[in-house]
């Protein structure tokens, strides 16, 4: 199990370093094959609220003006998704994590797209609020952000500053709230641990190769990844 966790980790957050998200996304449907998904995204929560560590090479980038209008609705889905995960079973929340890689896979690769439209919709309010909540809940917040974000943000560095800095901030009400339901065990916090060497690495490397991997290859290979990971879910599931 540390082995599957440090090997997980270590490649889920050299992909947010390197692309500035997507170490949820990838993480948690991996270690929910293996272990509880509340234990799962709340292990995962150590790293993801780590990840704010690049916030101090990347702040000059940041465009503060539409992060400032996400935050009030983001909060108020990150008590939501905070609720939602400590209150749902297992297998309703691995079955949520496979349909949202479904959507997520679909929305990159097809016309179909029912989140990004709600979103586009809701514009500032909606992404605010599904991106805590999905954060909260599942570790994945990050693609409702995005569809805010790229209307708002062009620039690939600025965007990129952006989207830390929006999921460091929606971590910090996060990990008060598995702290304080007693989700983030003690245990699962050592458990953890065993793992940040790998994951400190993982992010330098990250940051390091950003500009110099070729992204669209990465790309696919996340994407069959999460596939993979979505397909296993449904097979644990229905087992």
């Amino acid at each position: 199990m540390f082995i599957l966790i440090i090997v997980f980790v270590s490649f889920a957050f050299f992909t947010q370093s390197l692309l500035g998200f997507g170490g949820g996304l990838i993480c948690i449907p991996l270690l929910s094959l293996f272990m509880p998904v509340k234990d799962a995204a709340s292990m995962v929560m150590i790293y993801q609220l780590s990840m704010g560590i690049l916030i101090f090479s990347t702040y000059k980038d940041i465009q503060w003006q539409p992060l400032l209008k996400i935050f009030p609705a983001m909060i108020v889905g990150v008590v939501v998704g905070i609720f939602m995960l400590n209150s749902l079973d297992g297998d309703v929340l691995r079955g949520i994590l496979a349909g949202y890689i479904a959507l997520h896979l679909a929305r990159k690769h097809t016309s179909f797209d029912p989140l990004g439209r709600l979103i586009k919709w809701g514009d500032v309010h909606l992404a605010g609020f599904f991106g805590g909540l999905l954060n909260a809940m599942i570790g994945g917040g990050a693609p409702a952000f995005i569809i805010y974000l790229k209307d708002h943000v062009v620039e690939s560095s600025a965007f990129r500053a952006s989207m830390i800095a929006v999921l460091m901030v929606s971590n910090v009400p996060r990990a008060f709230g598995v702290v304080g339901t007693g989700m983030l065990s003690w245990d699962l916090f050592l458990t953890g641990m065993y793992a940040f060497p790998f994951f400190l690495c993982a992010v330098y490397g990250g940051h390091k190769m950003h500009g110099r991997i070729a992204q669209d290859r990465f790309f696919r290979a996340v994407d069959v990844l999460l596939v993979f990971s979505a397909v296993m879910l449904i097979i644990k599931v229905m087992l």
